[in-house]
């Protein structure tokens, strides 16, 4: 293994976690830092782990001191006080460690953030991103900004199994509207490879991580339930009839099934991208041969979020 050593946020969840295989694939040590509680370890103990605490000034520095790269996937999905995380306090916590970054010396920051965000400068999750950007690109440290659409792949597909969970067990699937926006979902393994390429440059720049294909929204669902061998009745609906039948259904689950601002997202046409796409594995393979196995449990996003406060 080669003394190189890269540090992964959250190498316990989900982008961190292949960014991290990756990289010890490649004879890379690696060091991550997490405040999941309860998550399993695939590493076997090859991954350093160091706690992420933003209360601690001098341990976060300490923590990221002799990286030569840092991968911030850090951020929360959705405001949920009673759990201490929303956008705001994100926000804050990426500023936190683009400074504990630099004062560590790192030599490279690859920061995640999301398609667009720009576009929809009104809703806090967006916003948070842009916010984070640009502190990122004033702090004076090299970086490359990862802008992912719609992840899929690597064992937690959360929207995806979720959508083909819905598929497998109601027999009506509302759409948002007429469902005819684009949707272009890349793999988690080609967005792990997008960033470990862009973290072994030196240049700043920031690119939208995607996928080779592109769809209606309408035709992704199809092709899931295709895949699956269900037929569904497909229901365009008002946005926010479609919000509300979320939200009781998330009062039955106990979880956050969609929000305002990712139905937005995706009826603006914001999880889809002109730049040339990096990603090379086909959703339409991969769903073709994960469809039996898709939906057959319902992957609560909300209960497995627990985190040190």
């Amino acid at each position: 293994m080669s003394g190189e050593l890269h540090v992964v946020t959250g190498a316990f969840g989900y982008t961190g976690r292949w960014i991290a295989h990756q990289l010890l694939d490649e004879g890379k040590k690696v060091r991550t830092l997490t405040n999941a509680i309860g998550r399993d370890d695939p590493f076997d103990g090859r991954v350093e782990v160091h706690p992420l605490d933003f209360q601690d000034r001098g341990a976060l520095v300490e923590s990221l001191r002799g990286a030569d790269v840092l991968y911030n996937t850090y951020w929360v999905r959705y405001n949920h006080h009673s759990k201490r995380f929303d956008h705001e306090i994100a926000t804050e916590n990426c500023r936190l460690i683009f400074e504990a970054a630099k004062e560590a010396g790192v030599r490279r920051v690859v920061h995640f953030s999301v398609a667009h965000p720009e576009q929809a400068p009104e809703w806090s999750y967006f916003r948070g991103k842009v916010i984070s950007e640009k502190m990122l690109k004033d702090c004076g440290i090299s970086y490359a900004i990862v802008r992912p659409t719609v992840l899929f792949g690597g064992g937690r597909n959360v929207l995806v199994n979720n959508i083909a969970w819905m598929l497998r067990y109601i027999p009506v699937f509302g759409l948002f509207g007429w469902g005819n926006y684009p949707i272009q979902p890349v793999h988690v393994r080609d967005v792990a490879r997008i960033a470990i390429e862009l973290g072994a440059r030196d240049d700043d720049v920031t690119r939208d991580a995607t996928g080779p294909e592109t769809w209606s929204y309408r035709d992704f669902i199809k092709l899931i339930a295709q895949s699956m061998g269900v037929r569904r009745l497909l229901m365009p609906m008002p946005a926010f009839v479609a919000w509300m039948a979320g939200r009781v259904m998330g009062l039955f689950l106990r979880d956050m099934v969609i929000t305002r601002g990712e139905i937005r997202g995706l009826m603006q046409g914001l999880v889809a991208s002109d730049e040339e796409p990096l990603g090379e594995i086909l959703f339409s393979e991969w769903v073709t041969d994960k469809g039996t196995e898709l939906g057959r449990h319902y992957h609560n996003d909300l209960e497995e979020r627990e985190y040190r406060t």
